[in-house]
């Protein structure tokens, strides 16, 4: 049921063109035309009262000068832009203020600009933003706001040479009607099983206060979930408090592959809940969190398993996963705690290709430690840690970024640990020459003692090796590297820029404690990639990888072709999805969300 993945998305023209008429002006009588206003220049803030707030939205932009177009060229992206102008609804004015860190009357300052200008590029459905000050004749400042908008349109899908063809489809919009909401249904063929369905809904800013509300229901073709989570998580060091609120269930079955032709399975039936909320201690830029919370995880593994094949569920013979897990209840109470030194450094093609991007320099730690309590319904009493450590230093030339994350527990009458899970990522990014970015990067993740089904492969869409998407071999221990140039061509002529790039991976599993295990040689591949981002200087990164496998195992193919569009300037580490289906639901990862 693998397959590449087509991402689609509306592309936008030239707001140049829309600005520039939307200022223009015409006179009968040259003679009386008055002489054009001196030009504004911005100030920074030094504590001015905030008199007045302009917002300016706009459509995805080509933002092409004239001397780059041509009368060709020009009449086509003036027909594109009355195209994206009728299917594509602005962001309101209203969500722009809403997320602004200054209001009028209040006191301006450098770090509340700032951070206004960096918390609405953070957005997933804007592009570019700027939070201009200007000095105005009555010793205050006006604000100048602009943004322009990311396309909306969320379309995605996955083709066959089958009949029927269509195998997954997904269409929403990442910007409904303007209000800044992520709304996306989908639809999986079942193949053998039932038909799949979901939906998606994601309002970050609810009730107007920047709350989040979060809610996911999917009905898989095997198994299926739904969670809801409502939440006002640290997005900035001018905040006070956080909190979380979530719950939710799942049915999976995790497969232990052993050849092409056949996958064991596992059924996994899990629930949850967590409720907590942390405060901040100290000044921003240096600070420290405390909190609490309240959370209850309770996993269920089937004792017999099944194998998973063209035509159904069958009953596996082989004794290997036979009561092999058992099921827990763990509910806790949690010590929640960070410390925090971060400030941000705007840079441009990073991980994208020519978007300003806020990079997080500094150090930031975050933990919990939480204590499994039978008085409230816990199976077992145990200590539960868990930590993730951000490392960040850099400028627009270069950067180097690490991020890590893992967990354990101990149970307390054996003294032993168990389900321990670690995962992370070293990056390093190098402007080699204008328009030309070299990056390397060393990826990792590892599970021991597990409670609950596991296991690592090379084919993971995140984590694995590209030209690897069909290896069906299962480990416990996962290490990647990556090397790619990128090179950015320049502009089209009507949206956005286009990039090449050429890369390696190379990549190994080790067995472990994983049924069916296998520690593999080291597996290498090479490809090149079009590089695309639409509308102009979008944080979205569109490409179309060719990944050919040096040593393919003895089953698998040798190339493979991949598109995808993601958007990793907002999220340096993004956990392999064989990873993150392992971890403890409840935790607090949404609401330590920096960086």
């Amino acid at each position: 049921m693998r397959g590449p993945v087509l991402l689609v998305a509306w592309l936008g023209p030239s707001v140049g063109a829309g600005a520039q008429q939307a200022g223009r002006g015409s006179s009968r009588d040259s003679a009386r035309v008055a002489p054009m206003p001196a030009p504004r220049i911005p100030i920074a803030c030094s504590g001015q009262r905030v008199d007045s707030i302009a917002i300016f939205t706009f459509v995805p932009t080509a933002n092409l000068s004239d001397s780059q177009q041509n009368d060709a060229v020009r009449n086509v992206s003036r027909a594109v832009h009355d195209f994206s102008r009728a299917v594509h609804v602005t962001t309101r004015p209203a969500v722009v203020r809403r997320l602004l860190l200054l209001q009028r009357g209040d006191a301006c300052t450098e770090l509340r600009r700032t951070e206004s200008e960096r918390l609405l590029r953070s957005e997933p459905f804007i592009a570019e933003a700027q939070v201009r000050a200007f000095a105005n004749d009555h010793g205050g400042v006006d604000l100048d706001v602009r943004t322009i908008d990311e396309a909306s349109l969320v379309l995605g899908g996955r083709l066959e040479a089958t009949a029927p063809p269509i195998e997954a489809l997904e269409l929403g919009s990442s910007n409904f009607a303007g209000s800044g909401m992520f709304a996306v249904a989908s639809f999986q063929a079942g193949e053998g099983y039932r038909d799949g369905f979901g939906a998606r809904l994601l309002d970050a800013d609810l009730f107007g206060r920047q709350d989040l509300l979060a809610a996911e229901a999917d009905r898989r073709p095997l198994g299926g979930a739904w969670d809801v989570e409502a939440s006002h998580s640290f997005v900035t060091d001018l905040q006070r408090v956080a909190w979380v609120v979530r719950t939710g269930s799942s049915s999976d079955y995790v497969t232990f592959p052993t050849d092409s032709s056949i996958d064991r399975a596992v059924r996994l039936d899990r629930s949850y809940f967590d409720l907590g909320g942390i405060a901040r201690l100290g000044r921003p830029g240096h600070l420290g969190l405390l909190g609490g919370s309240l959370s209850s995880d309770y996993e269920r593994p089937s004792h017999t398993p099944v194998l998973v094949t063209d035509s159904g569920l069958a009953p596996d013979v082989d004794p290997t996963l036979y009561d092999r897990y058992t099921s827990h209840r763990m509910v806790r109470v949690n010590f929640l705690g960070g410390i925090r030194d971060i400030r941000f450094v705007p840079v441009l093609g990073m991980d994208a290709l020519m978007a300003t991007q806020d990079l997080p320099v500094g150090v930031e730690l975050g933990a919990q430690l939480g204590r499994g309590l039978p008085a409230l319904g816990s199976t077992e009493s145990d200590l539960f840690t868990a930590g993730e450590l951000y490392v960040g230093m850099g400028n627009n030339h270069q950067s180097f970024r690490l991020q890590a994350q893992s967990e354990g527990r101990k149970v307390e009458d054996t003294e032993r640990w168990d389900g321990i899970l670690t995962s992370g990522r070293a990056a390093d990014f190098v402007h080699l020459a204008p328009g030309q970015t070299l990056m390397t990067s060393l990826e990792w993740s590892s599970g021991l003692q597990e409670r609950i089904p596991f296991g690592l492969t090379l084919s993971d869409p995140l984590g694995g090796v590209r030209g690897f998407w069909s290896s069906e071999t299962p480990g416990a221990a996962r290490g990647v590297g990556r090397v790619e140039s990128r090179w950015v061509l320049g502009q089209t002529p009507l949206a956005g820029e286009l990039g090449i790039a050429v890369f390696t991976d190379v990549g190994r599993l080790w067995a472990g404690d994983v049924p069916f295990g296998v520690t593999t040689p080291l597996r290498r591949s090479a490809g090149f990639s079009l590089l695309g981002a639409f509308p102009a200087r979008s944080a979205r990164l569109w490409r179309i990888d060719v990944a050919i496998a040096e040593n393919p195992e003895p089953r698998g193919d040798r190339v493979e072709f991949r598109l995808i569009g993601s958007d990793d300037t907002r999220l340096f580490f993004q956990e392999p999805s064989d990873v993150e289906r392992a971890r403890e639901r409840t935790v607090p990862s949404s609401v330590f969300r920096w960086p």
